[in-house]
């Protein structure tokens, strides 16, 4: 991956991104067959890992930025085997939180929606809970009427600034309450501080929480 650096860390490949890479790769059935949207990609790791072990499509975004973008595109380039990326397959797409849903909806090839969302250490953006939500509420699958077929959103983060922890788990919180998803906690794994100049307890701000968010099934096939 490039090491560039770039204001809005699009550069880094984040320790949250890390981790759920390895989980994935260690549950390949959560994306073989599968469409895979990946919000806020950086690193896009996951992403990748996603092509590689057999998911129909992936959508790789972040922010409409040209260098997060075409560094995107070169590290898939790099990492995605080419006849995915040919037959359009893997693509990658700039995209700003809750607006032009739409446009990343088009992308999918079943109805508007993905069939799993990846949301790695994006929760700390508290601002732009709001508009993540906005987007995970459009864009993962809803359950059919036989209750089958419902998307799933992971979430993994690390609580960098780790007096602001609660807020970061304010995206769960309101995803339940405001969307009605369950909410599941599969990993707590310690990786380490990020950075060595991060603040705080190194246990807290070291240490990778990852989650995964579905919509329930209908009130008829609970």
């Amino acid at each position: 991956m490039s090491s560039c650096a770039h204001p809005l860390w699009g550069h880094c490949l984040w320790n949250a991104a890390k981790v759920f890479a390895n989980y994935l790769d260690k549950c390949k059935l959560i994306v073989q067959g599968k469409s895979v949207l990946e919000l806020g990609a950086a690193g896009a790791l996951s992403s990748f890992v996603s092509a590689c072990n057999g998911a129909s499509r992936v959508v790789i975004t972040d922010y409409f930025d040209h260098d997060l973008v075409d560094n995107i595109w070169m590290d898939a380039n790099a990492n995605v085997p080419a006849d995915k990326i040919a037959e359009g397959l893997v693509t990658v797409e700039g995209f700003k939180w809750g607006y032009d849903i739409e446009k990343i909806a088009e992308l999918s090839t079943q109805n508007g929606a993905f069939d799993v969302l990846i949301l790695s250490d994006l929760v700390f953006n508290h601002s732009e809970h709001s508009a993540l939500l906005r987007s995970v509420d459009r864009l993962m699958a809803k359950p059919r009427a036989d209750g089958s077929g419902g998307g799933e959103a992971y979430v993994f983060f690390t609580h960098y600034r780790t007096w602001l922890a609660d807020k970061d788990m304010d995206f769960l919180t309101r995803a339940h309450n405001e969307l009605g998803l369950t909410v599941t906690r599969l990993v707590e794994y310690y990786t380490g501080a990020m950075f060595d100049s991060d603040p705080g307890d190194e246990r807290v701000c070291g240490t990778v929480h990852g989650f995964c968010q579905a919509f329930p099934p209908s009130p008829l096939q609970s």
